[in-house]
């Protein structure tokens, strides 16, 4: 049976419930020519605070889970409400539902979460830090940014990592008992009239100009590899341990023509309050998400939802810019990948200090697509951890695309791009020599790994274990009777074997 009563959680750093816009009075008004019927009375506007230093995602998890229970105690024992989230309000619905209901067993009184933009995987824009953040004014709002839920908000954090593997790993998910109904919707599209010329992810392709959709999407993978002993040209070889992990399949839709905030482009704020006005493909993908009564209709909705995002995707596959006083612009929107690797060693250390490059045919870094590579970060927080921003449609091969300028003649943009059908990996941790240091690792060219870490528009994290390796000369005993020496310049000696 469809909620009856919605919840709106907001994004990031805002401080005022006009976030919102029309788009809950939109919602009532056509939600019974679906078959969802929504009273005004019944949709609740949350206001949580982001902007203040002190404040991490697990403080708003549980300030969430009071809110609930205080404010919805008139709902029915039984009754379950809907939440429909922009931005970093996924996150914290999801961390709310993982923290106080999937990780004790019990069922979560959300039974569809609607999320809008969602930064489920962070942010590129998250690496700019406080100060140039709150100099943003498109997103914003001059408010000072809060560093805690900032920290979350980096690719790769330790908290984002945490709660993206345990989805990954089933640990709560698509349920029609004892869990929730997850459906992302965002946009690929940058409003250039808020473009920042400072800080290029603002109009990033890829992005719906502050959240990449691979980082939005909740279809994700865990890939996972250790370093063995078996030596070959580039170092010891990596090997895959256990099965890539895959999440549960959950419904993500791309819409057409929508950014990430901003009255004009916004996928929240531009929905008109008029019916069947600006907004309806954003409005009727919520609603059809909202009627979602069992597994059956989740899985007919996911099929739905990737026919249209294919159809999206074709339509905005080159964009046409119309720039006053210059010559018109064209844009290629590809279809990204995110790869978070993540480096520790045999004992759990952090590896921070280290190179990673990719490889293609005959383990060769050079044998790669020109400007397959469209983003690297390192997190300011956890070092260890490097974010690829990988352009899978030059990577795996595409069709020619052609000039939105001259639609008629046909005139190509760009041409077929061939690809590669493999992907491997070569590290340089460092030290390589000492009392304890690594060794260069590398995970040969093949056609699985290129396959398990590059999709379109998803995520993969990739967890690479180095092994530490020890020298006997770290710890000596020597007998008392002998000549006591100086041993700062002792060799380190022999290596000790694996604990």
């Amino acid at each position: 049976m469809p909620p009856k009563t919605v919840v709106f959680v907001h994004g990031w750093s805002v401080t005022h419930t006009d976030t919102y816009g029309d788009l809950p009075q939109r919602l009532a008004a056509e939600s019974v020519a679906f078959g969802v019927p929504l009273r005004v009375e019944h949709l609740w506007l949350s206001r949580y605070v982001s902007f203040r230093d002190e404040v991490r995602m697990p403080d708003l998890a549980w300030a969430m889970d009071n809110a609930v229970r205080r404010d919805l105690q008139h709902l029915s024992k039984n009754e379950r409400f809907a939440v429909i989230t922009h931005s970093t309000g996924g996150p914290v619905a999801r961390a709310w539902q993982h923290e106080f209901y999937a990780d004790k067993g019990e069922t979560c009184p959300m039974s569809h979460l609607v999320m809008l933009a969602p930064a489920n995987f962070g942010s590129a824009l998250a690496q700019l830090g406080k100060g140039r953040l709150s100099r943003l004014k498109s997103w914003w709002g001059n408010v000072e940014p809060g560093q805690g839920v900032l920290d979350w908000l980096e690719h790769g954090s330790q908290e984002a990592w945490e709660l993206n593997e345990k989805w990954i790993r089933r640990k709560f998910g698509p349920s029609d008992k004892s869990g929730v109904f997850p459906f992302v919707l965002t946009g690929q599209m940058i409003d250039r009239k808020i473009y920042d010329h400072v800080n290029s992810y603002t109009g990033e392709l890829g992005s719906d100009g502050v959240v990449r959709v691979a980082a939005a999407n909740l279809n994700s993978a865990l890939v996972r590899l250790k370093q063995s002993d078996v030596v070959g040209e580039h170092g010891t070889e990596l090997r895959l341990t256990g099965k890539v992990l895959r999440s549960a399949r959950s419904a993500f839709r791309l819409i057409g023509g929508v950014s990430h905030s901003g009255q004009d482009m916004g996928i929240m704020r531009s929905v008109s309050g008029t019916p069947g006005d600006k907004g309806e493909e954003v409005v009727s993908a919520i609603l059809r998400a909202l009627k979602v009564a069992n597994s059956e209709d989740y899985e007919k909705l996911c099929d739905d939802f990737e026919r249209e995002t294919s159809q999206v995707y074709e339509r905005e596959r080159a964009e046409h810019e119309r720039v006053a006083l210059w010559r018109d612009r064209a844009w290629i929107h590809d279809a990204m990948s995110l790869a978070i690797f993540r480096f520790t060693d045999s004992e759990g250390y952090p590896v921070s200090d280290l190179d990673l490059l990719l490889t293609g045919a005959d383990d060769s870094p050079d044998y790669l697509p020109e400007g397959f590579l469209a983003d690297r970060q390192c997190n300011l927080v956890h070092k260890n951890v490097l974010t690829f921003f990988l352009n899978h449609d030059l990577m795996v091969g595409c069709p020619a695309v052609y000039d939105p300028r001259e639609p008629g003649q046909r005139i190509v943009l760009r041409p077929p791009q061939r690809g590669v059908d493999k992907l491997g990996l070569r590290i340089a941790p460092r030290p390589q020599s000492g009392f304890v240091h690594y060794l260069p690792a590398f995970f040969s060219s093949v056609p699985k790994l290129l396959k398990d870490v590059v999709r379109p528009h998803e995520t993969t994290l990739v967890d690479i274990v180095l092994r530490r390796v020890v020298h006997e000369g770290a710890f000596r005993l020597g007998p008392a009777s002998g000549e006591r020496r100086e041993f700062s310049k002792d060799e380190p000696g022999a290596v000790l074997p694996e604990q």
